[in-house]
């Protein structure tokens, strides 16, 4: 029987073919025969008489600077599809909830990945507060007198980490005595408009964070990311080296206490991250690192997605 996928993705042409992990699910549909459809967030369409997709066939290959092509639009219904991939990087913002709410829509034969009612519920900064014993201390707030007074009381340095973006992006470290304090505070809740996630600063993260894959709530695989001298952040995007690594004990013991959890809500396709044993962030819009792990003689967890989301 012929499987069909749909992406919901950014455009299939700027892809880092060593580094993206919707082209590594791709290839691995691809190679077991089963049909390839991608569409953007436009594309999707609720509807009374049933959800649809406008979307193009696509074809895949590991060859840099020829990595795809697409087909003809067409437009099909989500039922069409037995499993969609929603892969649409952040920003969170309102069209991002809009697409979960028509994908909300596809029948029950047809598997979504992650849920998305819980793509909604688990934002990936804040949802560390669900795990207070797993994660550093933390505060969610849009209020600069209340970090200020939170960074007082751990005692050190804090992180300020807004909630809609993805890949480091507008993560900033905040000192004990830095001048800029006040401007930094302006910017990152914009004037006391945004919630951030303010979260106790881990000097472990210099020897670098893990990026732990989780596969319906299953370890699948770690990668090491060692963040640049001049950088906060173990991004690859951002110049972070990466290597394969093994999970200590109790770092697996932290996996274990997040399984149940994750597989009640729906959540196929994980990536957290871990800095000093400690649970910093849980991503589950579109995590990354599974072409990195398989680069660097790790599993190939693309298979063992495909095989998580057709179960």
């Amino acid at each position: 029987m012929t499987r069909r996928h749909l992406f919901v993705a950014d455009p299939v042409g700027p892809m880092n073919i060593h580094q993206d992990s919707t082209f590594g699910v791709m290839l691995a549909c691809q190679g077991r025969g089963h049909e390839l459809y991608h569409c953007g967030t436009e594309g999707l369409r609720g509807n009374t008489a049933g959800p649809t997709a406008r979307c193009r066939p696509v074809t895949v290959q590991a060859v840099e600077g020829d990595h795809a092509s697409l087909g003809p639009w067409t437009e099909l219904p989500l039922g069409a599809f037995d499993a969609i991939w929603m892969r649409k990087d952040p920003p969170f913002d309102m069209n991002y909830i809009a697409a979960t709410y028509i994908l909300e829509q596809a029948p029950a034969s047809t598997r979504v990945v992650n849920r998305p009612s819980s793509l909604r519920d688990w934002n990936e900064k804040a949802c560390v507060l669900r795990f207070p014993e797993l994660a550093p201390r933390c505060l969610l707030t849009r209020d600069a007198a209340a970090i200020k007074a939170f960074q007082q009381d751990v005692g050190g340095s804090v992180v300020l980490k807004p909630l809609s973006f993805s890949g480091g992006a507008g993560i900033v470290a905040l000192h004990p005595g830095d001048l800029n304090t006040n401007a930094l505070l302006e910017m990152s809740t914009r004037m006391g408009q945004d919630f951030v996630l303010v979260q106790q600063y881990l000097p472990e993260v210099v020897q670098g964070d893990k990026r732990v894959i989780l596969v319906n709530g299953e370890l699948g695989g770690a990668l090491l990311r060692v963040p640049p001298p001049d950088d906060l952040r173990g991004n690859i995007h951002v110049g972070a080296r990466t290597e394969f690594v093994e999970l200590s004990a109790a770092e697996r013991a932290l996996c274990d206490a997040l399984k149940q959890p994750l597989k009640d809500a729906g959540h196929i396709f994980v990536g957290i991250d871990l800095i000093g044993g400690k649970l910093t962030e849980v991503n589950v819009t579109s995590p990354t690192g599974i072409r990195e792990i398989k680069a660097a003689g790790g599993p190939d967890l693309a298979e063992a997605l495909v095989d998580a989301a057709l179960a």
